[in-house]
């Protein structure tokens, strides 16, 4: 059970940060480690207008077998009886024995046989949900090419793991979504608990918080931050400004970099800039008018305010900003 649980939690991780091609192949990677098999295709697809049947394949991945079997099954699939007994629906994984399955003289099951043979399919582990009420069908066969079919230990494990499979894909898809969306990929939010434990968090959170913390951890706020929250006031740093709200029982926490810039008045700001771009406070003062002190005051105060020390450092942080 425990194996079992720990599997899920990976599964589950892979549908989060897995790439659209990544995905399935480590997901039946993952199922090999319980459920002995050297093949297998996960596919998606519908039935037609008639009732349970023909099946439809929109998408599938193959595993350890070659491409073409898509094609070659969608040729024979009208009269496989596996694939009738697929779209009436199963209430438990069909472990078939092609061999015996598709024995016998009759032009159908004698394709079946040929098509089994070319693949090397000498046993299946069927089991997903069937198309229905317009929504596609969903479904993973497993294939041995050996003469040991599968066991109910196999049908089993396949049965438990269907749902969270099933559902995973759900989320690889909105996961992927969201990574093609340019305003969720900056949001840097987080949910925390009362005790400043971080729950979940968006990357941008935790590298906004890092700027200004660079040892910190990835699972609990920095106590200067958590102390902020605690109050019911806003953090902000030289780095980052965090702001929160109560959420029942959490923390719906928002992080932003510091905008240092805005602290400059706009006569510092414009000194600071022509500074870093190269000239003098003697140029400076010309081209805007003032006293070369009142540039160099403004130039020690601008250097204050940004915590730089220097021209090059003034220039990095005003290209920062």
């Amino acid at each position: 059970m425990h194996a079992f649980s720990r599997a899920m939690v990976e599964l589950y991780s892979l549908a989060e940060q897995a790439s659209y091609q990544e995905f399935p192949e480590a997901a039946l990677r993952l199922l090999r480690r319980s459920v002995g098999f050297d093949g297998a295709v996960l596919g998606l697809g519908e039935s037609g207008p008639a009732p349970q049947g023909p099946l439809q394949i929109t998408q599938a991945h193959v595993h350890q077998r070659d491409e073409k079997i898509l094609q070659a099954y969608g040729a024979v699939a009208a009269e496989d009886p596996v694939t009738g007994q697929f779209l009436r629906g199963l209430s438990q994984p069909l472990a078939v024995d092609c061999q015996a399955q598709y024995s016998g003289r009759q032009q159908v099951t004698g394709a079946m046989a040929d098509f089994s043979k070319a693949f090397h399919l000498r046993h299946l582990l069927l089991f997903g949900d069937r198309p229905v009420a317009g929504l596609p069908g969903r479904w993973l066969v497993l294939y041995r090419s050996s003469d040991s079919g599968f066991g109910a230990e196999d049908a089993d494990y396949l049965h438990a793991t269907w749902a969270h499979l099933s559902r995973a894909i759900v989320i690889h898809r909105n996961a992927l979504l969201d990574r093609q969306d340019s305003a969720r990929a900056q949001r840097a939010s987080a949910l925390v608990n009362a005790q400043g434990g971080i729950e979940t968090a968006d990357p941008q959170f935790l590298t906004l918080l890092r700027l200004q913390w660079a040892e910190m951890g990835s699972r609990q706020l920095p106590l200067p931050l958590l102390d902020a929250l605690k109050r019911g006031v806003s953090f902000r740093g030289q780095q980052v400004e965090v702001s929160a709200r109560r959420q029942e029982h959490l923390w719906v926490c928002s992080a932003k970099p510091v905008d240092t810039l805005a602290a400059l008045t706009p006569g510092e700001s414009a000194v600071a800039r022509r500074y870093a771009a190269g000239l003098s406070s003697k140029e400076i003062a010309r081209e805007l008018g003032v006293a070369p002190n009142t540039v160099r005051t403004q130039i020690t105060r601008a250097y204050a305010k940004l915590q730089v020390h220097d021209k090059a450092a003034l220039a990095q942080r005003l290209m920062e900003q």
